[in-house]
């Protein structure tokens, strides 16, 4: 079977457009706000409007890094989020676990896991950001 430029052409213009993962830019100020600012407050001072509801104190995170001789803890920070470190505070009905939230709004596969990967990353570099190191 012979493929002609023009039946090559309209092959390619039926198949789905959908964007790389690697190609999204997400912001993460916009998602830190969106699932993050209810309790962690809008510049992470721990002072969200859920705070009150809350059993636990939460710490003020931008000053992750100068509670960690001024280094930013982006990877402890990237296991946080994601859920593969826990922190007391959290418990066991406390902060979502947003890797398995994005999850489960962007799906299981490959390239919905990148877009999940993407999303907490943008969300970490967006806490380095804030960070404040006397």
């Amino acid at each position: 079977m012979k493929i002609t430029l023009a039946t090559a052409a309209l092959l390619l213009s039926l198949m789905p457009l959908t964007p790389q993962a690697d190609t999204i830019d997400y912001d993460g100020a916009e998602l830190y706000a969106l699932n993050c600012a209810n309790c962690h407050g809008i510049y992470g001072e721990g002072d969200g409007e859920v705070m009150p509801d809350l059993s636990v104190v939460l710490l003020d995170l931008r000053y992750l890094a100068a509670r960690n001789g001024g280094i930013y803890p982006a990877e402890f920070v990237q296991q946080i989020i994601d859920g593969r470190e826990t922190r007391a505070a959290h418990g066991p009905a406390g902060m979502p676990v947003w890797g398995a939230e994005f999850a489960r709004g962007e799906g299981t596969s490959e390239p919905a896991q990148a877009r999940v990967a993407l999303k907490i990353e943008a969300i970490v570099e967006f806490l380095g950001s804030l960070q404040i190191v006397e």
